[in-house]
Parts: C-alpha cells; structure tokens; sequence
C-alpha cells in the first residue's frame, strides 16, 4: 500500500505529464500546420537561432519528444536515470532562452501555442516550477532500469507518426491551393505555380512603403527575384501613385475592400487575418507559405533575411 508521500510524489508526476502533454497539443493549435509553423518555429525556435530550413525538423523532433517524455514519465522505467533528467534539461534550455526575453517583450512567446498565451515572464515563471517539481520527483524517486529498448521504440514511433503526419519535404515541395487563392485578382500571378511574393499594404503606410521599397531593390539585385503582387486596402487607394512613386517602380496590385459587415472572407482585414499586422510580406513557393511576415515588431520583413532564404532555394 502506497503511502502518502509515495502518493504526492506519483501525483506530481501525474502533473507534469499533464504539462508535457498540453505543451504538445497547445503547439499544433488551433491547426497543425499553423501552429507548428506559424507560432512554434516562427515565434519561437527562429529566435532562438534555427534556421529557415532546420526548424520544422526540430519541432516536430521537440513536440514527439514533449509527447514522449509525457507518457514515460508516469512509468518508472529509467526514470531516474533517463526520463527525469531530459525533461529537466529541456526545460531548462528553453528557459535560458526566456529568461533573455523577460524584459519589455509582452508578445506571445509560443510555449502553449495560441491556445494559451504567455509572455515570456509567465513563461519562465512556469518553467522554475517546473523544474523544482522535477526536481522533487528525481530526490524522492527510485534507480529502476528495466528495458532501454522499450523507451528507444516507443521514442521512434513516436518521431515516425510526427513526420508521417507533418511531412516537412512534401510540404515544400508539393504544389498546393494556397489559401489566398480565392481572393487573389491577376491575369498573370498564379499564387500556386512557383516562387511568389504576395503583399498585404496600406498605400499611405510608411513602413508599407519601405517594405515594398526593399522588395524592388532586392529584384533589381536577384536576376530570378519571385514575382511580386500587393493586395491594398482601399482605406488610402487614392495614396497608390505616390506609393510606387517612393518605390521606385511598380508591381502587380489590387485593391481591396478594408472592411465589409457581411458572412463572407472579402475583405482586406478578414483575408489577411485580424491577427496580422501591417505591412505583410508572405513567400510561397508552389502555393506552400513558407515565411510570413508582418508589423513591425519581432516578425517584421528585413530584405536581407528574405535574401538569404532566397539563396538557399
């Protein structure tokens, strides 16, 4: 019969694999593709230095290991030699990470994805309890080793149906609809064909204004520079002229209603998305976003970051 310190401690477990496994589903939230992408690798794993193109490996490898570590650590198998030490570890890196945020940023930092919304702060607050939890469980926990074998299959099944269910490869290479499709108006852009740069500006908005400005000097620079369209809101349609004026050249636009009172995605604010911000600077290759970029906060374009993601295609 358990006693009630073998309880609590049981408990505590029962806890932090509850944590595992709302970190994990909180990062495909509220779809998969958007939540791994957009929040986790773009609002969190490329500031902390990842790549364009390791990123979606490491996260899928990070959230099949959230899912892991969540499941093995209910169960004693090497728990105190294998299973309590990575999970502190991992923690522990991420908290580094925060802890070199926590001043003036209030923006999400993608720990529980959209689903829960936490300013680094909160985030590294979290994370030390974590981790004094874990390290109750290693004190108070048992040396049991019974089959390693068990751990490395379940890890790697885990991994294969995360791959299998978000494929990296097919996702950059496969042509898709994309879903600007619909609301995209050319004769000759076609969003799904290619590489694409699809703009979301207001004609009067200065930081609009340089971003298109810095989309035409990298043209006049990369002979095989992606075709450009703007989608412009109508609230300044008259400011257009003076827009390509200050660019130095134009490209293939359209104008947009700001804002329709009805059930339909039309207008600009819906088709870009309330969470966005001005300017927005979106690449596609074969109808596949591969970078989004918006405001001008952390996520704002910078030419030269879309140069070097360009050069490695």
């Amino acid at each position: 019969m358990k006693t009630n310190n073998q309880k609590l401690i049981y408990a505590l477990r029962i806890l932090i694999s509850g944590l595992f496994l709302l970190s994990a589903f909180a990062k495909l939230y509220p779809t998969p593709m958007y939540g791994i992408t957009k929040v986790f690798e773009e609002g969190q794993l490329l500031k902390m230095g990842f790549s364009e193109n390791l990123a979606p490996y490491f996260s899928r490898f990070i959230i099949g290991a959230e899912f892991f570590l969540a499941i093995t650590i209910l169960f004693n198998n090497y728990l105190k030699k294998l299973i309590i030490p990575l999970s502190f570890i991992m923690i522990a890196v991420f908290s580094i990470h925060l802890s070199t945020q926590i001043f003036g940023d209030t923006e999400n930092c993608g720990c529980f994805g959209d689903l829960i919304p936490m300013t680094p702060l909160q985030a590294l607050i979290k994370n030390i309890i974590t981790l004094v939890i874990l390290a109750v469980i290693y004190k108070k926990s048992k040396d049991v080793r019974d089959s390693f074998s068990k751990l490395v299959i379940l890890f790697l099944t885990i991994s294969t149906v995360m791959f299998a269910a978000l494929p990296v490869s097919s996702q950059l290479k496969n042509i898709r609809t994309s879903s600007f499709s619909n609301h995209v108006i050319s004769d000759n852009f076609d969003i799904n064909e290619g590489r694409k740069i699809l703009c979301f500006f207001d004609a009067g908005c200065e930081h609009c204004q340089e971003a298109a400005k810095g989309l035409k000097n990298l043209s006049s620079e990369i002979s095989d520079f992606p075709q450009v369209h703007i989608i412009f809101s109508d609230a300044e349609e008259y400011n257009i002229p003076k827009f390509f004026e200050f660019v130095g050249g134009e490209f293939s636009y359209q104008v947009m209603p700001f804002y329709l009172d009805d059930d339909e995605v039309n207008s600009y604010l819906e088709v870009l998305g309330y969470e966005y911000e001005n300017p927005a600077v979106i690449y596609l290759e074969n109808g596949n976003q591969i970078r989004f970029y918006d405001g001008t906060g952390k996520n704002e374009f910078h030419p030269e970051e879309l140069r070097k993601l360009l050069d490695n295609k």
